[in-house]
């Protein structure tokens, strides 16, 4: 399994980069499809980052997982941030 835990959130400096990138709406409607997926998922779910997210999106998709994760409780990566699972 690859290891995807560089792509982890360490700060915010990637934040205006995307935005900017992406253009504001269609970087709200990532992170909005984001949120939406995780809070749907079922406590003892888990969701393969390798096998769900298109390589290019890896990036943004962890950052936006670990904003998901520090605004809620039950949600976290493996070691390698390869799976994030709803405990």
């Amino acid at each position: 399994m690859p290891d995807y835990s560089r792509h982890r959130l360490l700060n915010w400096e990637w934040y205006p980069a995307y935005r900017s990138q992406m253009g504001v709406d269609n970087y709200d409607r990532y992170v909005s499809s984001v949120y939406r997926m995780l809070s749907a998922m079922k406590p003892g779910s888990f969701f393969k980052i390798e096998k769900n997210v298109r390589p290019e999106n890896i990036d943004l998709f962890i950052k936006v997982c670990c904003m998901y994760i520090l605004e809620t409780n039950g949600y976290e990566f493996s070691n390698d941030y390869s799976i994030i699972r709803h405990i």
